[in-house]
């Protein structure tokens, strides 16, 4: 995540500039299953606010030269706590606290981002 400081009507707030998150089998960093990326201003015409996901298609799907991991699939912001979620949850992963811990904080976590959350639209204005 890269963050930075703004000054708001309510004082200063630390943003987001950047963000991603990335669930992978390896240290390194190459072997991911997903990725989801967040630029608060897109430099190209990929939807700010994408997931990736490394895959292989079962049907033909244009383009053909494309390999899924490539294609950027349109999302809103994700939040850190939706992320950690899914991996608890979906992928099992083993948490550091009993559910009756970490779901209550994780869901206030959650509503408090969504509060302030910084939303755009799905690609470029023109």
């Amino acid at each position: 995540m890269v963050l930075y400081l703004e000054n708001t009507a309510q004082g200063p707030r630390v943003k987001v500039r950047d963000s991603t998150f990335q669930y992978q089998t390896d240290t390194e960093g190459t072997r991911w299953i997903f990725r989801y990326d967040y630029l608060r201003e897109s430099p190209d015409v990929h939807p700010s606010m994408h997931l990736h996901v490394r895959g292989i298609l079962t049907d033909q799907c244009p383009p053909s030269d494309t390999t899924l991991e490539r294609l950027h699939f349109p999302t809103n912001r994700i939040s850190i706590e939706a992320v950690i979620r899914l991996l608890i949850e979906q992928f099992h992963i083993q948490a550091n606290q009993p559910v009756e811990i970490w779901r209550p904080l994780l869901t206030e976590s959650e509503t408090a981002f969504l509060q302030i959350s910084h939303r755009s639209t799905s690609g470029p204005a023109s």
